[in-house]
């Protein structure tokens, strides 16, 4: 039996300079094998807090694909050796085992993460401004949202295929209907509400409570409104692209771009349109995720060209791949030429048996994040199955598809694994989310009434509201309703206010919890593809916990059941003691129609790039 130390010898001798490679030597001098460039949406960014958002989950997922390219090695599958996140250049460099050869050094891929931040090159624009300018936005963003929402819920195509064609486009223009009157009637009332909050911001005494909110709203909404209306300062944000391209230029290493937001408006009047100089072409990947380059536009004075999918096929070659969240209203769904609409490519994307071709436009992938309007602009850097994870991929490829080159652009097919095993279980959990709002709902208006019988009985209520403690004696006026009514019903026009408020209490204490964390712990059974194997004591020194490649960890469904579950059982079994049979059977059909739904219309895939009509 071999010695420990010997052991050690004997790992270190198969393993060859494991380690070494990429921290020593002439290689920390070497240029980077890609680059990797973020850059940060509308709204204030601090100084590397776009790369330390995506670069982190980014490594993870280089990690795990080096573990399944390069099966039978110990060496370590990826290594930090420099990070600088706070610096003049925030930047983080890793090294990626790619290939180890028993008795043989092991070859590691240098990938060099940066980002491009505006943040601090400009006045920030004032609230006054942004507001005006969110008046003449808002009714196209609203009507870009309402056509998104159509195409979510499209029925498909009238044929003998498809028996409930006419109840789901009922349902189409049911739920399309009453979004655009709920939608209506609360935007107006809010930008009014805005304004008000606006000029009371303004009041000595008063502008001290509601400024911070005021400021808030500057801080996300005046970056775009700058771009549109401020041409010096959006050749600023520009030019900060530019300069962080330039380093690269004519270096022939291949470099990924990953926009979001505002940040794809950008980059896109960079790459493609163009200038003095003719456009930037050193990028190899332009990855937009919730970009705003349909919704705003280039900026003024910027270079020859108007149309981004047009001078994308006439002045480049890049690889434009575009990620949009289902309900993400900032991109409203894909891109094409002016000319040619975005109508086509959305029956394409919904209906991919459609006879009609979807005209131009770069590669199209409709992802799955929140299900939410606002929400699912903001998390695409969370999303690792449909965002993280190809986005890895297109950096790292396969050895056995690609080598260590990508796919030339115009050959390429759409980047992201379809049979990964993780995609579906993900997809319902993300519907799930709606159907958990639903019972939330749901258990808020069935246990208000009782909730606000309980509450008068209790003690420390009726002293709080100052209830009288004799019948002789008369309480305060605004703690009437609660000292002295005798029950609470929605079938009372005088408890709707009262009763409503409370549902709302109910409804978003469960929508935190059921949309938070425990969402959050059933979706983590999901999304991971490997955990550390467990500790034992027999395991040989320099063994690292890591599993066999292609193993699957877990079982992804279980998260999804669990979750299900969770749901059900939160929100069904109070609203069965506190409220009675009859608000249950309410919750059990809400249940049963919404989560089985959540299991339907989740084959959807990407649409590969089209570069002529």
């Amino acid at each position: 039996m071999l010695r420990p130390k010997d052991l050690l010898l004997k790992l270190l001798e198969n393993c060859g300079a494991c380690g070494q490679v990429p921290g020593s030597g002439q290689a920390q001098d070497k240029p980077p094998d890609h680059v990797v460039v973020f850059v940060h949406g509308m709204g204030k960014a601090l100084k590397g807090g776009t790369l330390q958002e995506w670069a982190q989950p980014l490594a993870q997922s280089l990690s795990d694909f080096s573990l399944d390219d390069v099966p039978n090695s110990v060496c370590a599958p990826l290594i930090i050796d420099k990070a600088n996140a706070v610096g003049d250049t925030p930047e983080m460099r890793v090294w990626v085992l790619r290939e180890h050869e028993k008795g043989q050094d092991p070859l590691y891929t240098s990938i060099l993460m940066t980002e491009a931040s505006w943040g601090a090159d400009f006045a920030p624009a004032t609230a006054t401004d942004t507001y005006w300018w969110g008046w003449t936005m808002a009714s196209r963003v609203f009507g870009r949202s309402m056509y998104l929402l159509w195409w979510n819920l499209y029925p498909g195509r009238l044929s003998s295929k498809n028996p409930f064609w006419f109840l789901k486009r009922f349902q189409q223009i049911i739920l399309c209907t009453v979004a655009a009157v709920v939608g209506f009637i609360l935007l107006i009332p809010a930008l009014i509400l805005l304004g008000v909050l606006i000029l009371l911001a303004n009041v000595p005494g008063i502008g001290r409570f509601v400024g911070a909110f005021v400021a808030l709203f500057a801080d996300f909404l005046g970056d775009p409104q700058v771009w549109k209306r401020r041409p010096l300062q959006a050749a600023a944000m520009r030019q900060r692209i530019r300069q962080t391209l330039a380093p690269w230029d004519n270096e022939k290493i291949p470099v990924t771009l990953v926009a979001h937001s505002q940040g794809a408006a950008v980059a896109g009047q960079v790459l493609f349109q163009h200038g003095k100089n003719g456009p930037i072409a050193t990028v190899t990947n332009f990855v937009t995720v919730g970009s705003g380059l349909s919704l705003l536009g280039y900026a003024q004075w910027g270079g020859s060209g108007t149309d981004p999918v047009d001078d994308w096929i006439k002045n480049t070659n890049i690889r434009w791949i575009n990620m949009w969240g289902k309900f993400d209203f900032v991109p409203a769904g894909p891109i094409s030429t002016d000319l040619n609409g975005t109508t086509p490519v959305f029956k394409k994307v919904f209906d991919r048996d459609n006879p009609e071709e979807a005209g131009p436009g770069p590669e199209e992938h409709p992802v799955y994040n929140r299900a939410a309007l606002i929400y699912d602009h903001i998390v695409y850097s969370r999303n690792r199955i449909e965002v993280i994870d190809p986005i890895a991929r297109l950096i790292l490829p396969a050895k056995e598809a690609h080598g260590d080159n990508p796919p030339p652009p115009e050959h390429a097919v759409p980047i992201g694994d379809q049979g990964d095993r993780r995609l579906k279980p993900h997809r319902v959990l993300v519907k799930g989310l709606t159907a958990a709002r639903a019972l939330s709902i749901v258990a808020g208006i069935g246990m208000a009434p009782a909730v606000m019988f309980e509450l008068k009985s209790f003690g420390w209520a009726r002293t709080l509201l100052q209830c009288s403690t004799t019948e002789d004696e008369q309480g305060p006026w605004w703690s009437v309703w609660l000292c002295y009514g005798s029950s609470f019903s929605w079938a009372s026009a005088g408890d709707w206010l009262v009763l409503g408020l409370v549902a709302a209490l109910i409804a978003a204490l469960y929508i935190a919890i059921l949309n938070g964390p425990v969402w959050r712990s059933c979706h983590g059974m999901v999304e991971r593809r490997r955990k550390e194997a467990p500790k034992r004591l027999h395991r040989k020194p320099g063994d690292l916990a890591r599993n066999r490649p292609g193993e699957e960890v877990g079982k992804p469904w279980r998260g999804v059941y669990l979750y299900i579950a969770a749901a059900c059982v939160a929100t069904l079994a109070p609203l069965f003691f506190v409220a009675g049979i009859s608000a249950t059977l309410v919750g059990v059909l809400t249940a049963v129609v919404l989560f089985s739904d959540s299991f339907r219309g989740i084959g959807i895939s990407p649409l590969a790039a089209r570069r002529s009509a």
